[in-house]
């Protein structure tokens, strides 16, 4: 699955570049590229990191870690302004599994499948917008949904935050190209399971993940 989302990417970029030239030719000279539309976004990506500490949960009495992969979602972007400042709701899954890490050289165990969803709202901020680009930074907050597909194991509801950069890249006048890098955190501490660990707010979930998607105006 991570090949196909770089073949994805090695064959999207020349049509994009080739597309947004079109584009910007049978436009106005003075006109600029307004990000200011109702815009749905689903997208692909792969995200890494997060480690599960012994003393933040019941299921493992040592560290595991969470193994990188692919992930999916969609986010919706809602203008509050005429400049392309937009209320952003986002859902992203990640279908992975617990592994302890392994050694040099040697395999990843799996422990057991674990999937994560981000449930999140927030707000996207444009910056230095041109005909060619509009960068962006977003920061999000609300929940992490994380299930272990474990038996006698329930899922948990967890605050979460991410912030992000971005970029748009118009191919068309409703439709863009869109390459996010986005990172997460999860709040995971329990102090029930480690009252004196004066460290425990080190030990949340942390998280990042790269993201490439159609950006469709309305």
């Amino acid at each position: 699955m991570r090949k196909a989302v770089f073949v994805l990417l090695f064959l999207l970029l020349p049509a994009s570049t080739l597309l947004a030239q079109d584009w910007r030719r049978g436009g106005r000279p003075y006109e600029q590229y307004r990000d200011n539309a109702v815009d749905l976004t689903p997208f692909v990506g792969y995200r890494y990191g997060g480690t599960l500490y012994a003393d933040q949960s019941n299921l493992f009495n040592q560290n595991v870690d969470v193994q990188s992969s692919v992930n999916f979602g969609a986010s919706l972007g809602i203008p509050i302004n005429p400049y392309g400042v937009k209320v952003e709701l986002l859902v992203s899954r990640q279908n992975t599994h617990f592994t302890n890490g392994g050694g040099l050289f040697s395999p990843n165990e799996n422990l057991g499948d674990f999937h994560i969803t981000y449930y999140q709202a927030g707000v996207l901020f444009p910056f230095a917008q041109s005909r060619a680009a509009s960068p962006y930074v977003s920061v999000t907050g609300g929940v992490a949904n994380l299930d272990p597909a474990i038996s006698g194991v329930s899922a948990s509801n967890r605050f979460a935050a991410s912030a992000a950069i971005g970029v748009k890249v118009p191919l068309q006048r409703n439709l863009s190209l869109r390459l996010e890098e986005r990172g997460y955190y999860t709040a995971l501490s329990n102090y029930d399971r480690c009252g004196s660990c004066y460290y425990g707010y080190n030990h949340d979930l942390y998280q990042g993940e790269t993201n490439l998607g159609l950006d469709f105006k309305f």
